[in-house]
């Protein structure tokens, strides 16, 4: 899937300060089975593009195109099922909830929501449940391998997990919804440098097998120039610079205004 932005612009309304106008006219492509990168400082815009693309926020100027179709009319949940998936700051998983049920939670199947539907067809919402069940275990069979922890830790409390495990969970989680585009928001931050590896690789692994359309927010400079095709730089409300990372992140303007070097 493509994902496109076109003349993206938002404005906050304010009595007493005026307009202040967050973003300005943000154009920006990723093409399937590409990684890019948006860098820039804190306050900038990124989250809120985010926001604009899985539909947290409705009320902005311009358009939001998968593969060439205006997403405005989908609400949220509409574009988690049609292929947007999103890793937010901070875990997201529930503590209190085993894994196993934190990754069933991630499908995009309601089968069983509405109140009657465990007396009328139980015995398809078994085979649901079921099926949900083997296509976690699938998922991290893939990402981690048929030896990995994780699948003895199914029945186990999320809590049981270190932070950075949570995030990579957090990323299965977004192939039960059957992620064609992933929007990764600050995936390594807070995460020690041996998980920030291993995200690095199920990401690629995710592009090169699967073909995902990956678009990343991060702060982490090494990891961005490891992993990202492309690079945008967004300051002002606009898209500064964009091209090749390293082109992008060698920029004289880019490395003066936000590098600091």
């Amino acid at each position: 899937m493509k994902l496109e932005l076109q003349d993206i612009r938002l404005t906050f309304s304010n009595s007493r300060k005026g307009d202040f106008h967050l973003l300005q006219g943000v154009n920006l492509a990723v093409s399937e089975g590409e990684i890019t990168a948006i860098v820039g400082g804190n306050g900038t815009g990124k989250t809120t593009l985010f926001n604009i693309i899985s539909g947290f926020i409705t009320d902005y100027q311009g358009k939001v195109l998968i593969d060439g179709k205006d997403i405005r009319p989908l609400p949220t949940y509409k574009r988690a099922q049609a292929g947007i998936g999103r890793l937010f700051q901070g875990t997201q998983l529930m503590g209190n909830l085993t894994l196993m049920e934190n990754m069933k939670m991630a499908s995009v199947d309601t089968m069983g929501e509405h109140p009657i539907s465990p007396f009328i067809a139980w015995k398809s919402i078994r085979t649901h449940e079921y099926q949900k069940e083997q296509r976690a275990i699938d998922i991290i069979n893939k990402l981690f391998g048929s030896d990995s922890k994780y699948l003895s830790m199914l029945d186990q409390k999320a809590s049981a997990l270190s932070y950075g495990e949570q995030r990579l969970i957090g990323i299965a989680r977004l192939l039960m919804g059957e992620s064609k585009i992933l929007l990764l928001d600050e995936p390594t931050s807070g995460v020690n440098p041996v998980y920030i590896k291993t995200i690095a690789d199920i990401i690629r692994k995710l592009v090169e097998e699967q073909h995902m359309t990956v678009l990343l927010i991060e702060h982490n400079m090494n990891f961005v120039k490891s992993l990202a095709t492309n690079c945008a730089y967004l300051d002002n409300g606009k898209i500064m610079q964009y091209g090749q990372t390293e082109q992008v992140l060698n920029d004289e303007g880019v490395k003066n205004s936000y590098l600091g070097v």
